[in-house]
């Protein structure tokens, strides 16, 4: 029997469901697209000269210097300095700026100024690329968190690694998550601002608006969510299920997928308390908020858009071949 609400301690505030949403049709950038960007950024990141090799999954052109992988289903670019962080004696880096927080699993970080001109040089290298989006929604930093130990296991010092500057996007004033939705660079720290170790982009071209009509919060939860096997399986143990995270975003796939329409998800997250199937633990998990039939009505079609996007199989499907 497929799960009901009443089934899950749902800890957060339910998504308010619009009548409809805009579904937006997606094009993948070609290599032709991305091959000056990618010469540049290999200049950039001085690689050396590039050697292509075709893969299954895209085109990797590299040196003894490092490699830009570009990956045909997506148009993604992924680029690699090898070189960055050689001559580094371990992993801890001293940032200008640098702070403690005092908060626990991310105890240091860069001060406001110091992050602002990392993003504005971040921007300088990626936006003449073409290597960003214009539905950026948020921009920030994030140092790595590193802790040096002795024979013991016992913290003798703690510090800063490599910064990550992250840019992420929105549409339709929702958030857009999942791997193809990505832009980040990797910094060391040099004299006078950061030597970039490395640059990841993943984001399709945003193209015609199609709308896909919604259903009741208890309908669209039905689609996926309350169908879940894996849930199904240890409510049914009599394990405690809680939601803490439901949230109503659109799902972009991972570079090495094909999307043709970028479309509504739930981003589901919780625990399974311990039971008599073992221990306890969390999730996360990306759901369809919008049936087959609703695309279908709207004359949209795709295998993403009628089966799970992590693919999980339906509660109906495991039984079908039970």
């Amino acid at each position: 029997m497929p799960l009901k609400l009443s089934d899950l301690e749902i800890t957060t505030n339910l998504p308010l469901l619009p009548a409809s949403l805009p579904v937006f049709s997606l094009t993948a950038p070609t290599l032709d697209d991305r091959r000056a960007s990618i010469v540049r950024l290999g200049e950039q990141l001085k690689l050396g000269a590039l050697r292509p090799v075709e893969l299954d999954h895209g085109v990797v052109m590299a040196s003894k210097l490092g490699d830009i992988t570009f990956f045909h289903a997506s148009g993604a670019v992924w680029a690699r300095d090898a070189a960055a962080m050689q001559g580094a004696a371990n992993e801890l880096r001293k940032w200008p700026g640098q702070v403690e927080t005092g908060e626990d699993g991310r105890r240091t970080a860069l001060n406001p100024d110091a992050a602002k001109k990392l993003i504005a040089q971040t921007r300088t290298l990626l936006e003449p690329l073409g290597l960003i989006g214009r539905e950026v929604a948020f921009e920030g930093v994030q140092l790595d968190q590193v802790a040096q130990l002795d024979s013991k296991g016992t913290e003798i010092a703690h510090g800063a690694g490599q910064a990550t500057v992250k840019f992420q996007y929105a549409v339709e004033g929702l958030p857009v998550r999942g791997a193809g939705a990505k832009t980040m660079a990797f910094a060391e720290p040099v004299a006078g601002g950061a030597r970039f170790s490395g640059v990841f982009h993943a984001w399709r071209t945003i193209g015609k608006a199609s709308p896909v009509k919604l259903t009741t919060i208890d309908e669209a939860l039905g689609v996926g969510v309350l169908t879940d096997p894996e849930l199904d399986t240890y409510r049914s143990a009599g394990h405690r299920i809680q939601i803490t995270r439901l949230e109503l975003v659109y799902l972009a796939l991972p570079a090495f997928m094909r999307q043709s329409q970028l479309f509504p998800a739930f981003q589901v997250e919780g625990t399974v308390a311990e039971g008599p199937r073992g221990i306890s633990f969390h999730f996360g998990r990306f759901h369809h908020a919008v049936p087959p039939a609703a695309y279908a009505a709207a004359d949209l079609y795709g295998p993403y858009l009628t089966v799970n996007p992590d693919g999980i199989s339906s509660l109906a499907a495991r039984q079908a071949f039970a």
